[in-house]
């Protein structure tokens, strides 16, 4: 069993030029937890190029005007955690952790995670907070959101922070998550968004969110962050996942594929 109160933690920012590169490597961290002979817990703060990330169980017809996406080379892609589209572009900051189970639940993971999340917003001076679910809200409007995956050994979850995105485009690209539609796949919530640079008047840059986050982080965990890169097991692993599953249409489309393990 992984003590999440080991005072060091392992700090990644990374970021790929292509989202289906950056959902490999989420999936690699997580599966390689497990197996390592040191497997302190990860933090990875990383942004996405223009996309769409459909959750593990959805539809993309019913979530996502796919006819835009391919008009405006956005991509789509599918991730492998559950929960609802998103809208990901430069203005949007991902944030990960990887950790053990150690007997949490999906509730307590999302209520954990997400006060490091307000606690790095209201540094940033954001006000009038809360949390609801697996998404923060600022006077009514989400401004973040989170999913989460429990596998054998592992608990990763990961946030989606709206610092500077565009909302028109994230809008019309959602469009369709905002209609009834009678399907067995798992629909989006839908609410109306705000971004962290629209809530307190100014301009915000991924940075300066980031720097919130690392420093609410170690305060909230009382843990020490040191900047690490992957290790030979996950980069070959990341490697594969991107190979046999996360460059594949079949999957990103209709979450189907044939997995065939490579790596170590």
């Amino acid at each position: 069993m992984v003590n999440e109160t080991s005072s060091k933690w392992r700090l990644l920012d990374q970021s790929c030029d292509s989202v289906f590169q950056n959902l490999s490597i989420e999936e690699a961290i997580a599966r390689c937890y497990p197996r390592s002979s040191i497997p302190n817990p990860t933090v990875r703060l990383w942004v996405n190029p223009r996309s769409v990330v459909l959750g593990r169980f959805q539809d993309a017809a019913s979530e996502v005007d796919t006819r835009f996406c391919e008009q405006n080379k956005i991509e789509l892609a599918r991730r492998f955690t559950g929960g609802g589209a998103v809208y990901h572009d430069a203005g949007n900051l991902n944030f990960t952790v990887v950790s053990g189970q150690n007997g949490v639940d999906s509730v307590g993971l999302h209520e954990s995670r997400l006060s490091i999340v307000v606690n790095a917003l209201l540094a940033l001076g954001m006000e009038n907070l809360f949390v609801s679910g697996n998404s923060v809200f600022h006077r009514e409007r989400k401004v973040a959101g989170s999913a989460a995956a429990f596998g054998n050994g592992f608990a990763l979850w990961h946030s989606s922070i709206l610092v500077s995105t565009d909302i028109r485009v994230l809008e019309q690209v959602l469009a369709p998550s905002r209609r009834m539609r009678e399907t067995h796949f798992i629909r989006s919530r839908w609410h109306p968004v705000t971004t962290v640079q629209e809530a307190v008047g100014k301009s915000v840059s991924i940075n300066e969110v980031e720097k919130r986050l690392v420093e609410s982080i170690q305060e909230v965990l009382n843990v020490e962050l040191v900047v690490d890169r992957l290790r030979s097991d996950e980069a070959a692993m990341f490697q594969n996942l991107y190979e046999v599953k996360y460059s594949r249409v079949d999957w990103n489309r209709n979450g189907r594929w044939e997995e065939r393990e490579r790596a170590g």
